[in-house]
């Protein structure tokens, strides 16, 4: 039996980087690729040097980025193999500490988090068709509702979690399978721009262990941790909209 292959995007830090090393604990191809370089060597020498692996490839893509994106996926399939796992995980994140509207973050989110998902899709059904690999989303459970501060970053996050529930149905017709990961708060380079406190934190560690045993063992579409803060947010999700109103108002975010 062939070694099986991983694609992380995002892959030099955070989720993404911790994924990587678990997968290449158990013994898996790995690619991981980012749109800088700068970290992306970084986390390379980082993972050779603990993992001693010849099984780490790195690749410079910027997903927002149609053309590249395309090429990448080329070059790991002809060069590499076959990708089993497109673990989509790529993303920019800026929290908006004033609940002011700008208009060029929520614009740089939208060509990050959704057209660079959506030219990573593209590309990636012309060449998983027929084959029953899976292309799996990082999304967040702030796109179950809309919350203070998180416009920008909640809506493209909101659309992953859409997207992901209308390809789960149309891409098993081409033997795609669709995953989504909702991961709760992990304490990583981007969370720590946080100005509040992150209950329930949770270790890139143990993100990673939990895709893994999600994508590789489980075969359910979301995978989510931890249980609990990713619970009391989907109970939010289907309070009438006085009640939710009223528990923000109540905790003085409005």
């Amino acid at each position: 039996m062939s070694t099986k292959i991983i694609w992380i995007t995002g892959g030099s830090s955070g989720i993404g980087f911790a994924t990587a090393k678990y997968f290449l604990n158990h013994n898996w191809i790995v690619i991981i690729s980012s749109s800088n370089n700068d970290k992306l060597k970084k986390a390379k020498e980082i993972l050779i040097n603990e993992n001693k692996s010849k099984n780490l490839y790195t690749l410079k893509c910027d997903i927002t980025d149609k053309n590249e994106v395309k090429k990448t996926i080329l070059f790991i399939e002809n060069e590499v193999g076959q990708i089993d796992i497109a673990l989509l995980n790529a993303a920019a994140y800026s929290p908006n500490k004033n609940q002011e509207f700008d208009i060029e973050n929520y614009e740089l989110l939208i060509d990050v988090n959704l057209k660079g998902t959506l030219y990573c899709i593209d590309a990636l059904k012309d060449v998983m068709k027929n084959r029953e690999n899976t292309i799996a989303i990082v999304s967040s459970p702030i796109g179950y509702r809309g919350w203070p501060t998180a416009g920008a970053y909640g809506m493209t996050k909101a659309a992953q979690l859409n997207l992901s529930e209308s390809l789960f149905f149309d891409f098993k017709k081409i033997g795609i399978s669709i995953k989504v990961i909702n991961p709760g708060f992990i304490d990583t380079e981007a969370t720590r721009l946080n100005s509040f406190k992150m209950p329930f934190l949770k270790s890139a560690e143990f993100a990673a262990e939990k895709i893994y045993k999600g994508l590789v063992f489980k075969s359910r579409f979301e995978i989510y941790f931890p249980f609990t803060i990713v619970f009391i947010v989907k109970i939010l999700r289907i309070l009438p909209y006085s009640i939710y109103f009223f528990l923000w108002k109540k905790l003085g975010k409005f």
